[in-house]
C-alpha cells in the first residue's frame, strides 16, 4: 500500500457526521411533535426486547446443549472403560477355548494353562473347564462338588448351544460372590461349526465395574446407575435394589416410580439420550446409553441445579442487559425533555465537523508533500541512471580517441621524413645518392603501405565515435517524448552498448556473454525513452545479481565456487499470439527468495546495502510496463541461479 493511499484511509469518514444529523433531526421532532416520538420510542424498546428475547433463549439453548454433550462424554468415558475391560477378559476366554490344549477335555494338561492365563488376567475369580453333562474343574478347587452342576445356568447353556456370551451378574457356585460369567464354547476342531464338546468360562467380580460407574462425576449430589438385560440394578445408591448374598435385586422395570419404570425400560431396549425427569421427587437430568458387549446399560443422574447453575452468568448478563436498556430509556427521553441542550450540542457537532475539515485539509497538503517527495525520488532514480550512462559513455569515447592521437603522432613523424626526402630531391634530382643517404627505398615503400592503414585506423576511430553517439541518442530518445513505432531489438542493443564497459570489465579473465535470441517482429507502438529506461533498470540489476555471485574486478564479494563458471545474460523475444511482445531477459546471477518475490516491485523495496539502491528501478519499471504501457512484467525465479523478468507489451496502444 502507497503512502498516498494509507494517508486517504486517514482521513474521517462522513458516517459520523450522518450520526449528528439523525440526532439532530430525532430532536426536532422531539421539540415539535412528542408523541410521535414517544411513539417511535415505545416501538425502538419493543423492538430490543423481542431481540433480546429470542437471544437470549437461543443463547440459553445453546448453552444447555454444551452442558448436556459434557455430562453425556462423562457417562460415555465410563463405558469406554467398561467396554474395554469386557473385551479384553472377553478375548482371553475366546483364544483359550480355541487352543489344542483345551480341546483334549483333559485337566491335567488344562490346569497349567489356567494358572497361567489367571496370572494374566487377575480380575478372573477362577478358571472353569465344563463338561456337556455340567460338571467341572477349576483352578481354584480342581473338580468341584456334585452339588455345584452348571447345567441349569443359561450362559452354560447358550455356550454348549455354541454362543459365546457374557452372564448377568449372578452368585457364583465357588466364590459365593456376585459375578459375571465369560463363557466360550469349545469346538471339537479348530472348524466353528464342529460339534460343542465342552464349556470354557471364567467369572469376574464386578467390583471393577462398580469402581468405573462410582468414579463418574457431574458436580455435587449426582451417582451412576447401571442396569442388566432384565431391568436389574447392577450398582445403584442404595444397596437394597442391588443384588447381593443375603436378597435378590428387585425389577426396576415394576418399580413404584413410573418415571424410573420407563426410564428402565428404555435403558433395558437399549436406548440412548439426555432427559429431564422426576427422581426421588426432584427433577433430575439422566444421561444414560448402552453397553457394547453385554445387553447392560448405565445412567448418570445429575441434579437440574448442577446443569443450570451454569447459566447463573447468563441470567446476570441478561438482568444487566436489561438495566442498561432501561438506563438507555430513560436517557432518550431525558434527552428528549432537554431538547434545547440537544440543539446546542448539535451546534457543537457542527464545529467538530469544522476542525476535522480542517484537519482534513492539513492532511491533503501533508499527501502533496509526499507526492513531490515521491517525485524527487523518482528524479533522483532517473539521474542517477543517467550517471551510468555518462560514464559509459565517456569511456568508449575514450578508447577509440586514445589510438586516432596516437596514429595522428606516426603520421607527423612519417610526413616530416618524407619532406626531407622530397626537399633533398627538390635540390638536385640527378644525385640520387643524396636521397638514399636520408632514407632507404625500402622505407619509402614501407611509408607508401603504411601511411594508407593509419589513415584507415583514423577512419574506424572516427566512426567508432559516431557510433557511439548515435546508440546514445537512440537510448536516450530524448526528442522522442510521444508515443511512436519502435524497433525493440535497435532499443535493446542501444542499452547493451551504453552498458558494454560493464559487461566487458566485469572480470579480468572473462567478460559477462551476451546471447540474444530475436524473433522477427514489427514495429512497437510506445514510449521509446520510457522502454530504454526498463531496459537499463533489468540489464544494471542482472549486472548487479552476477557480480554478487561471481567475484570479479568490481566486486570484493562473490562465491569462490562460481569462479570457473561462465557468467550470461540471455535475450530473447518472440510475438505472441494476442498480438504482443514478449521480451524476456535472464541471467545466471542467485535467485531471488521466494518470501520476497511479491515485494520486489514495490517502491522504495531493495535488498542492496545502504546507499547502493533506492528500490524504485524495478518499481519504475513495472509502472512503465504495466500503466504507461497496458502490458505485463513477470518475475520468474527458480531454485537453481537463474532469474528471469519478463517484459510483455502489446503491439499497439
Amino acid at each position: 500500500m502507497t503512502p498516498i493511499e494509507i494517508a486517504k484511509k486517514s482521513q474521517p469518514r462522513k458516517p459520523k457526521i450522518l450520526v449528528s444529523h439523525w440526532l439532530r433531526d430525532f430532536l426536532h421532532i422531539n421539540t415539535s411533535n412528542r408523541p410521535t416520538a414517544l411513539l417511535y420510542l415505545l416501538i425502538i424498546i419493543a423492538f430490543i426486547g423481542i431481540v433480546g428475547t429470542n437471544t437470549y433463549l437461543v443463547s440459553r439453548e445453546l448453552i444447555l446443549n454444551q452442558i448436556k454433550e459434557r455430562a453425556f462424554l462423562r457417562i460415555s468415558q465410563a463405558t469406554d472403560q467398561i467396554n474395554q475391560w469386557l473385551e479384553l477378559h472377553s478375548l482371553a476366554v475366546e483364544f483359550s477355548a480355541n487352543t489344542d490344549v483345551v480341546r483334549t477335555m483333559n485337566w491335567q494338561k488344562v490346569l497349567p494353562l489356567f494358572q497361567y492365563e489367571k496370572k494374566r488376567f487377575n480380575d478372573f475369580s477362577l478358571l472353569a473347564l465344563v463338561f456337556p453333562d455340567g460338571s467341572y474343574y477349576t483352578n481354584r478347587v480342581g473338580k468341584a462338588k456334585a452339588e455345584g452342576n452348571l447345567k441349569s445356568r443359561k450362559y452354560f447353556q447358550k455356550a454348549m448351544a455354541g454362543q459365546f456370551n457374557i452372564s448377568d451378574p449372578h452368585i457364583g457356585h465357588v466364590t459365593k460372590t456376585v459375578v459375571c460369567s465369560i463363557a466360550a464354547p469349545i469346538h471339537q476342531t479348530s472348524d466353528p461349526h464342529s460339534s460343542v464338546i465342552g464349556v470354557l468360562f471364567g467369572p469376574l467380580s464386578i467390583e471393577r465395574i462398580t469402581q468405573v460407574a462410582n468414579e463418574v462425576h457431574y458436580g455435587q449430589n449426582n451417582y451412576t446407575f447401571l442396569l442388566n438385560s432384565e431391568g436389574q440394578a447392577i450398582v445403584y445408591p442404595n444397596p437394597k435394589l442391588v443384588l447381593t448374598k443375603q436378597w435378590s435385586a428387585p425389577n426396576l422395570l415394576q418399580s413404584s416410580n413410573p418415571n424410573l419404570a420407563e426410564l428402565a425400560k428404555k435403558m433395558v431396549h437399549r436406548n440412548q439420550g439426555f432427559e429431564l425427569i422426576n427422581l426421588d421427587g426432584t427433577q433430575k437430568y439422566v444421561a444414560y446409553l448402552p453397553l457394547k458387549h453385554v445387553n447392560w446399560s448405565i445412567a448418570l443422574v445429575i441434579p437440574r441445579d448442577n446443569i443450570e447453575s451454569q447459566l447463573y452468568l447468563l441470567n446476570i448478563l441478561t438482568v444487566v442487559l436489561s438495566l442498561l436498556l432501561l438506563i438507555i430509556v430513560m436517557v432518550i427521553w431525558y434527552q428528549i425533555q432537554l431538547s434545547e441542550k440537544a440543539k446546542i450540542q448539535v451546534i457543537l457537532l457542527g464545529e467538530q465537523r469544522t476542525i476535522l475539515q480542517e484537519q482534513a485539509n492539513q492532511l491533503e497538503q501533508t499527501l502533496q508533500q509526499l507526492k513531490k517527495t515521491q517525485t524527487q525520488l523518482v528524479q533522483k532514480e532517473k539521474m542517477s541512471s543517467l550517471g551510468q550512462l555518462v560514464a559509459g559513455l565517456a569511456h568508449e569515447i575514450n578508447n577509440p580517441l586514445t589510438f586516432i592521437y596516437g596514429n595522428i603522432e606516426h603520421i607527423n613523424q612519417y610526413s616530416k621524413e618524407l619532406f626531407q626526402v622530397i626537399k633533398k630531391y627538390q635540390r638536385n634530382s640527378t644525385q640520387m645518392s643524396d636521397v638514399l643517404e636520408v632514407v632507404d627505398v625500402n622505407e619509402v615503400n614501407f611509408f607508401r603501405q603504411d601511411i594508407p592503414k593509419l589513415l584507415a585506423s583514423m577512419k574506424t576511430g572516427a566512426d567508432r565515435i559516431k557510433q557511439i553517439i548515435l546508440s546514445l541518442r537512440t537510448f536516450s530518445r530524448l526528442d522522442e517524448a510521444t508515443m511512436k513505432a519502435v524497433d525493440i531489438h535497435e532499443s535493446i542493443d542501444s542499452t547493451l552498448f551504453i552498458l558494454q564497459n560493464r559487461l566487458n570489465n566485469f572480470n579480468k579473465h572473462k567478460a559477462i556473454e551476451i546471447t540474444k535470441k530475436y524473433a522477427i517482429l514489427p514495429l512497437v507502438e510506445c514510449y521509446p525513452g520510457k522502454i530504454n529506461q526498463v531496459f537499463l533498470n533489468i540489464l544494471s540489476n542482472a549486472i548487479d545479481a552476477i557480480e554478487g555471485l561471481f567475484p570479479g574486478n568490481n566486486s570484493t564479494i562473490g562465491n569462490e565456487q562460481f569462479k570457473d563458471t561462465q557468467p550470461y545474460i540471455r535475450i530473447r523475444t518472440e510475438l505472441t499470439p494476442d498480438k504482443s511482445v514478449n521480451i524476456a531477459i535472464a541471467n545466471n546471477g542467485p535467485n531471488i527468495p521466494v518470501e520476497i518475490q511479491s515485494m520486489i516491485f514495490n517502491p522504495f523495496f531493495t535488498t542492496k546495502p545502504i546507499g547502493q539502491g533506492t528500490g524504485l528501478g524495478l518499481s519504475i519499471s513495472y509502472q512503465i510496463v504495466t500503466e504507461v504501457h497496458k502490458g505485463k512484467l513477470i518475475l520468474v525465479s527458480t531454485h537453481e541461479p537463474l532469474t528471469e523478468f519478463i517484459i510483455q507489451i502489446p503491439l499497439r496502444q
